[in-house]
């Protein structure tokens, strides 16, 4: 064999043994919440809502505005004298989440999204026998029914707070309202918005620290059509039957929404790796019953793992990463 031809032999041999430089994604990052309207109410006032119904009929207008900013708080007056455009009912509601005086958020299928607020409920803002709501979530637009509601309800004569899922007449979560009269209580509520079971419902109370009510409800209906808009403020029917109704008030402060989005994605890092075939992966197996939580693995709505000792629940089918372990991703899983 001439020199030229075991040149170019050793040559080929080489590179077919030579490391070759591949370039492997980074794992995907972790959803996170995202801040995305927090207004100052001393500053922006009624501008941060998408829409103001304060006494729609003019029933009322020498108590005008009945939706005032006072201080850093949002206060809604009801009196007993107001009437909505339907005179069988009263409301003082604002809606949405404005952003800008040319621009709100906008709540669309197949997101997720995260309220939080502190509430102040007088003990004369009373459960009734008929409806009385203080937060909704509604497709924009007269006469569409709610989709969620915090409702005032007096059950078996008791007064509670509860929120519900108005298909399928979905209760989350309930408690007595008695002793969070009278007293700043926080508010978390998440939605993801999925039609037909594809939505799911959190909603949160504590008082001082404590936590009272950290409610879930998965496989709801929570989108009608178009989009999602949330509403604060005093909503109520004047049918209840239990001599509860009277002047009152609602304040609310710390307003927040965040959405959930995809995290930063690290730059794909290059990797030496030989050039060899491939293997093909194993594929996960869904996650069922109570196993330890643990990275690469398919976990479906439902499943049940422990991690640190604490068992957590599945909320949205996942493959999951690092990063994502369930104390972190409250979306993913629920607390047991």
């Amino acid at each position: 064999m001439d020199r030229s031809r075991v040149r170019i032999a050793i040559a080929a041999a080489a590179v077919a043994g030579a490391a070759t430089l591949l370039v492997v994604p980074s794992a995907q990052a972790a959803p996170v919440w995202q801040l995305r309207w927090a207004p100052n109410a001393s500053t922006v006032g009624l501008g941060a809502f998408e829409s103001i119904e304060d006494d729609r009929a003019d029933s009322h207008t020498a108590a005008a505005p009945h939706i005032k900013v006072v201080g850093s708080d949002y206060r809604f007056d009801m009196h007993m004298v107001d009437r909505d455009s339907a005179t069988d009912r009263q409301r003082h509601e604002v809606t949405g989440t404005r952003t800008s005086a040319s621009s709100y958020l906008e709540w669309n299928l197949g997101q997720t999204w995260r309220v939080t607020y502190s509430m102040y409920i007088p003990s004369s803002l009373k459960a009734t026998t008929s409806f009385t709501h203080i937060m909704q979530t509604k497709q924009p637009g007269t006469g569409t029914s709610p989709i969620t509601v915090t409702s005032l309800r007096r059950v078996n004569g008791v007064q509670t707070i509860e929120h519900k899922v108005i298909a399928g007449d979905v209760l989350v979560g309930r408690t007595n309202l008695e002793p969070l009269h009278n007293k700043w209580i926080d508010i978390e509520y998440e939605i993801k918005i999925g039609d037909g079971t594809a939505g799911s419902v959190r909603w949160v109370i504590r008082s001082a620290g404590t936590t009272i009510v950290d409610a879930t409800k998965t496989g709801v209906d929570t989108f009608l059509a178009d989009r999602v808009r949330p509403k604060w403020g005093i909503y109520r029917s004047l049918g209840d039957t239990s001599g509860s109704l009277q002047d009152t008030y609602l304040l609310l402060r710390n307003m927040k929404a965040y959405q959930l989005v995809d995290g930063p994605a690290p730059s794909p890092s290059p990797t030496a790796t030989a050039a060899s075939p491939k293997p093909t992966p194993t594929p996960s197996s869904s996650a069922t019953g109570t196993t330890s939580w643990r990275a690469g693995a398919a976990y479906a709505v439902g499943a049940q793992v422990t991690y640190a000792g604490i068992s957590y629940r599945c909320l949205q089918a996942h493959t999951s990463q690092v990063g994502w372990e369930p104390p972190n991703v409250p979306a993913l899983w629920q607390r047991l």
